[in-house]
């Protein structure tokens, strides 16, 4: 059903490549105004140059250029909102379809899937990290600043799940749809799009921080964790719930140097282990798929390598 959807638009090549640029170009359009703004740092600082903005994209210390933490992920985060929106405009008016075929096959959203996916994540991130602070409190050190905490909730809540959900929507829904159509079973289009996800990620600054490898690994195997419950659930909605929490974690609870969101979190740990962050993230992708498989009656687990059946006009 889920694969299924694509079937609703038009699926032709062209099409593809038209929203792929749109989405481009909304993610080139959303960076103008945080380029604008380092240049007029560099423009009115000497002392700013060229090996300084170097060191920021590596470590995106907003605080180390003078911009308000706040504002400065505000600013970053424009990026997602312009790309969300050349994908939907790709969607819609190049494709013929509905945003909505991107999430789910039923007639609406189910939303309270989502918000359970995402609390059960959230608790899973607090309850390994409690465990850590328990065992290594010298660790940890409390950064809570309420006054700039209450707008960090703000856009953490209403804006960061635009983030999530653009990369949601483009690699679990419209690129794994895509090549499903064409290839005809399921469990390439996983691996294709799980491989395509460490991609974008390569330039994260936790690459050049804590090695290629192992945060490499990491981000395929969330992909791959994403792809599975979305494959195994035919829908969408539980991987939007496991990505927001993920990012929403990261911007308000706990901030680690060279981490690609910096922002004043309630604490920050000075001895991020990316061996450890990588245990913790498969031991509760264990627990998660579990807990969806008996909550949501999946079906046996070979259903990730069945092919996809043909499109039947009256099943969707």
């Amino acid at each position: 059903m889920f694969f299924n959807l694509v079937k609703k638009g038009g699926n032709d090549l062209w099409q593809y490549f038209l929203t792929v640029i749109l989405v481009f170009l909304g993610y080139a359009i959303g960076q103008l105004p945080l380029t604008f703004v380092l240049m007029k740092k560099m423009d009115d600082d000497p002392s700013l140059g060229q090996d300084e903005l170097l060191e920021f994209m590596n470590n995106p210390d907003f605080s180390s250029w003078g911009i308000d933490n706040n504002l400065g992920f505000l600013m970053l985060l424009l990026m997602f909102i312009f790309a969300t929106l050349g994908l939907w405009i790709g969607i819609k008016f190049i494709h013929k379809r509905s945003i909505k075929d991107l999430i789910t096959p039923n007639s609406s959203i189910n939303y309270s899937k989502i918000f359970w996916a995402f609390g059960v994540w959230f608790v899973l991130g607090l309850v390994f990290e409690a465990g850590m602070y328990f065992f290594v409190p010298e660790n940890y050190a409390f950064t809570f600043n309420l006054k700039k905490f209450i707008p960090l909730v703000l856009i953490a809540l209403l804006i960061l799940p635009i983030q999530t959900s653009f990369e949601e929507l483009l690699f679990r829904g419209y690129f794994m749809q895509g090549l499903g159509s064409v290839l005809k079973n399921r469990w390439a289009p996983l691996i294709i799009t799980s491989v395509m996800f460490g991609a974008i990620h390569a330039m994260n600054p936790e690459i050049e921080k804590y090695g290629m490898g192992i945060m490499q690994a990491y981000y395929i195997s969330a992909g791959l964790v994403l792809g599975i419950m979305t494959i195994m659930d035919d829908s969408l909605e539980l991987a939007l719930g496991v990505h927001a929490a993920t990012n929403i974690y990261g911007a308000l609870v706990l901030s680690y140097e060279g981490a690609a969101i910096q922002t004043d979190t309630i604490m920050e740990t000075s001895n991020m282990d990316p061996v450890h962050l990588y245990v913790v993230f498969l031991l509760s992708a264990i627990i998660f798929l579990f807990l969806c498989s008996k909550r949501y009656n999946w079906k046996p687990w070979n259903f990730l390598f069945s092919k996809i059946d043909s499109y039947d006009s009256t099943t969707v």
